[in-house]
């Protein structure tokens, strides 16, 4: 398919500091493909199924149940959670823009650089879930999930960069919002494994062989674009210029871009990381015991995720078919604000799973526009992988603060409630941050 010139969001391309504005350098914009391959549709929701459902499974469920049977006291289990995914997603602030550096360098006839990374990544990320599965103390449990983040960060790079590099413009809303929808679904059914598995270490298990079979068979079945060529007009100085970060003035969208993910992400931690102990001690399921809200977490998160599904396909459509994206990060940011006030004032399961269907629907239409928006601030096409791993830092740099703060919330007062405002809070300020984003529509 060809792209028309006016595709929205094409606009200038943005020039790096220390190289001429006259040089040739492309954008991530410039080198968007024209048209797909039709199996891509399949097989790339199909690997982002794998890896979401790590996400799902690990911090939702498992890491919990794992924790809860090592710590038996409430209060002490949620700061000890809550510190185990702090210090774990330390490792993703380096991880994912080195991972995602290393890719962009990469030159291989094997595979592709990406779809390399996606199989060899793949594989060691299950190997290391399993062992994390066999871990029967908190010390160890997580230093191995620590360790995992290395491999998962390069997985995540790598999948990431297959939207500006294999997707034309005029549809990335649609495709992105199938990967929001599928991120769902992925997430979803490792809640469901981690809630429904007989033990942790089945859980884990079956984790990884699903992530092995679906990063191997996207690997293996797909076509890699090749690397940008390297520019031989380019001085040394200039490729260098090229290569540097991101600058805070010559790259104003990238930043403001992640600021505002950095606050979503921020504010849907603080909830989501700690769905187990609030079904569990705020809202007091079934016997209040562990299990009890296991199980119950797979009946929300069942609920939430077919809002989420739904909203994640009308964003992603609306915003091809009107040509904007930030108004709708901005109505999906501001959503939360609802889902909030119904946690704070109806503290029932029936205003939980109303809570969480909104919650849900906010989140659907988010991951679906998001995604768009950050394709098209990517400052050049030669770092791709690099810039989309330190823009993933505004994802796991809040799982960093959220829990800890979540933790050290809940251990000193008790009050769950305190959560629900701070998310209220965030998310506005990313909702405003957006009003500041001038390249994109």
């Amino acid at each position: 398919m060809t792209i028309p010139p006016e595709a929205p969001g094409a606009g200038p391309a943005p020039t790096t500091p220390g190289i001429d504005a006259a040089a040739p350098v492309a954008t991530a914009q410039d080198d968007a493909p024209e048209s797909m391959s039709r199996w891509l549709w399949f097989v790339y929701p199909l690997a982002l199924i794998g890896i979401g459902s790590v996400w799902g499974a690990v911090i939702s469920v498992l890491l919990g149940r794992q924790v809860a049977e090592i710590v038996t006291d409430p209060r002490e289990a949620a700061g000890a959670l809550g510190l185990v995914l702090s210090i774990a997603s330390l490792v993703p602030l380096v991880a994912q823009p080195v991972m995602g550096r290393l890719s962009d360098i990469t030159r291989t006839r094997f595979l592709g650089r990406r779809n390399l990374w996606i199989l060899c990544s793949g594989i060691a990320s299950g190997l290391v879930l399993i062992g994390l599965g066999m871990s029967q103390n908190l010390f160890a449990a997580g230093l191995i999930w620590a360790l995992a983040m290395i491999p998962l960060s390069a997985l995540q790079a790598s999948l990431t960069a297959v939207l500006p590099e294999r997707v034309p413009l005029a549809r990335r809303g649609t495709m992105s919002g199938i990967v929001g929808t599928i991120n769902v679904v992925g997430a979803v059914f490792g809640v469901a494994l981690g809630g429904l598995a007989p033990t942790p270490f089945v859980g884990y298990f079956m984790l990884a062989v699903l992530l092995v079979v679906t990063s191997t068979l996207f690997a293996v079945s797909t076509k890699d674009v090749p690397p940008p060529a390297r520019r031989a007009e380019l001085t040394r100085e200039q490729q260098r210029a090229l290569n540097r970060l991101p600058g805070l003035r010559s790259s104003r969208d990238f930043w403001l871009t992640f600021l505002q993910r950095f606050l979503m992400i921020f504010g849907y931690f603080i909830i989501s990381g700690f769905n187990l102990y609030l079904l569990r001690d705020y809202i007091g399921v079934g016997d209040g015991s562990t299990d009890a809200a296991a199980q119950m977490v797979v009946a929300v998160s069942g609920v939430a995720s077919v809002f989420t599904l739904i909203f994640a396909m009308v964003g992603g459509v609306l915003s091809d078919r009107f040509g904007r994206v930030r108004i709708f990060v901005a109505l999906s940011s501001l959503t939360f604000v609802p889902a909030c006030v119904v946690f704070i004032f109806a503290p029932t399961l029936t205003g939980y799973f109303i809570a969480q269907g909104i919650l849900g629907a906010a989140f659907g239409m988010y991951t679906a526009v998001d995604q768009v928006l950050i394709t098209r601030v990517l400052p050049n096409n030669q770092n791709s992988a690099r810039d989309l791993g330190l823009m993933n830092v505004a994802n796991s740099g809040p799982q960093v603060i959220a829990p800890a703060v979540a933790g050290g919330v809940i251990a000193a007062t008790g009050d769950y409630a305190i959560l629900f405002m701070i998310t209220a809070v965030v998310v506005v300020l990313g909702a405003i941050t957006i009003r500041f984003i001038r390249s994109v529509p």
